[in-house]
């Protein structure tokens, strides 16, 4: 594997991880009676954060 792709594929990850964050924020700020209409799960509790902000990686940068 080259260094292009790693770093592709590194990208990548970080670009879906961060659009599935997008979507989970936007749907946790609708109102409950929505959530559970659209069959979100854990309509009544908050979920836990994907990534922890003091990972190696935001350490380091």
């Amino acid at each position: 594997m080259s260094v292009q792709t790693a770093v592709s594929n590194y990208l990548r990850r970080r670009i879906a991880l961060w659009e599935r964050q997008r979507t989970d924020r936007f749907i946790s700020n609708l109102p409950l009676e929505i959530q559970k209409d659209i069959g979100w799960p854990g309509g009544e509790t908050r979920r836990a954060p994907l990534r922890t902000k003091d990972s190696l990686w935001e350490r380091r940068w």
